[in-house]
């Protein structure tokens, strides 16, 4: 049996897990990391790594969430240009937003074929849970939104149906071609931003 780790070793295990992993997965993608090379790297054994995660995807998962994180406090704490009409503030969040993943190489390197792989792996709750938290995010950016005196037209689950969607075009960028995904998301973007306020 691996050996009882105290609530500090506990801590200080996952955010190794979390740096070593985004690393591995950056470099090998999801798919060809292993668990002995999670744990080989962090200095623990595959029964400990079973201690923190059920699998390497729930460990993925968590990285993911950390990005997603981060670029959603970003976007609510962006600051509204006040001469910029409304579609204009709202295009600008939602390419912070669906964009800004470039600037994190695990996620620009996030394919349709791991997203599908990383949706099989994980259980249905945990989906569940990371969906609702998904719509406690767009219902967040619709207050700060209206608060900023922006009107919105259409409902809130338009608008998380298209941020999904936008998502989707993006795990297809090896498909479209790195100057046409820039073009075309850039594009989309605009039409949805202009749909949500109306214009």
């Amino acid at each position: 049996m691996p050996k009882a780790f105290t609530e500090q070793e506990k801590e200080t295990i996952r955010a190794q897990m979390r740096e070593k992993g985004k690393a591995l997965f950056e470099r090998h993608g999801l798919k060809k990391t292993s668990v002995d090379e999670l744990t080989e790297a962090v200095g623990i054994s595959k029964g400990a790594f079973y201690l923190f995660y059920e699998s390497k995807e729930e460990l993925f998962l968590e990285i993911l969430e950390q990005f997603e994180q981060e670029i959603q406090t970003a976007i609510l704490e962006f600051t509204i240009h006040p001469k910029a009409d409304g579609r204009k503030n709202v295009g600008t969040m939602l390419k912070r937003f669906l964009l800004t993943w470039d600037d994190y190489p695990l996620l620009k390197h996030f394919s349709k074929t791991e997203f599908d792989y990383l949706v099989r792996k994980i259980p249905a709750e945990r989906i569940m849970k990371h969906a609702q938290s998904d719509e406690e995010f767009t219902d967040q950016l619709i207050r700060k939104i209206k608060k900023e005196g922006i009107p919105v037209k259409v409902s809130p689950r338009v608008i998380g149906n298209l941020i999904k969607s936008l998502f989707f075009i993006s795990l297809h960028r090896e498909d479209l071609g790195e100057p046409a995904y820039e073009e075309t998301m850039s594009l989309l973007i605009d039409l949805s931003a202009r749909h949500i306020v109306g214009e």
